[in-house]
């Protein structure tokens, strides 16, 4: 085997040596290869050197940072602002006791504009995965002019728990039509007892 190897790289030499076309063939190559070659470590370079900028820029900004002490300041008015927001979130026992409070809501702001009103219940689905925290969605709907339908909005957003408009369509066409989704969020005790 190491003859045959042998024999053949002699013809391969022999050849090389004789033809100057496969000599300068294989000078272009070699060259082609070290230019190939010499182009990817400059790309490589390029790419180190933006990424030890982008790094350095990175490391700058966390120590300017890191030097504020506003974070503690901000950090504690993050808090109030939390506990004011959940404070506003009731306590239920149940979804259902949630889903007909909500309706009954919507029934009083109904009965309180004197418009004859339809609402739909929504299907009721959890903030964030095993929050205890539900949102829970009503649609009022039916034929309202747009004054009244804002005085509707403001009486909703003027609620003392945390009521909010999602959405609200108002066509001003000869009577006016109303479409308005209101969520209320709750805290259902038997959604956080099961996940315990």
């Amino acid at each position: 085997m190491s003859a045959l190897l042998a024999t053949l790289l002699a013809q391969v030499r022999a050849e090389f040596q004789a033809n100057a076309r496969l000599r300068w063939g294989g000078l272009l190559i070699a060259a082609i290869t070290v230019f190939y070659l010499w182009l990817v470590l400059s790309d490589l370079r390029t790419q180190m050197q933006a990424d030890y900028v982008q790094l350095v820029q990175r490391r700058d900004k966390i120590t300017s940072l890191a030097g504020q002490e506003e974070w503690l300041q901000r950090a504690e008015q993050a808090r109030v602002l939390r506990d004011a927001l959940q404070a506003q979130i009731p306590s239920v026992e149940t979804l259902g006791l949630a889903q007909a409070s909500v309706q009954s809501l919507a029934r009083d702001l109904i009965s309180a504009s004197g418009k004859p009103l339809r609402v739909q219940a929504e299907t009721a689905t959890e903030v964030g995965r095993d929050s205890g925290i539900w949102r829970v969605p009503v649609v009022i709907s039916g034929g309202m002019a747009p004054a009244a339908a804002l005085q509707l909005i403001q009486r909703i957003e003027s609620q003392p728990n945390l009521v909010v408009v999602e959405q609200a369509i108002v066509i001003n066409r000869n009577a006016g039509v109303l479409t308005l989704t209101m969520a209320a969020f709750f805290r259902v005790q038997e959604a956080a007892n099961e996940s315990d």
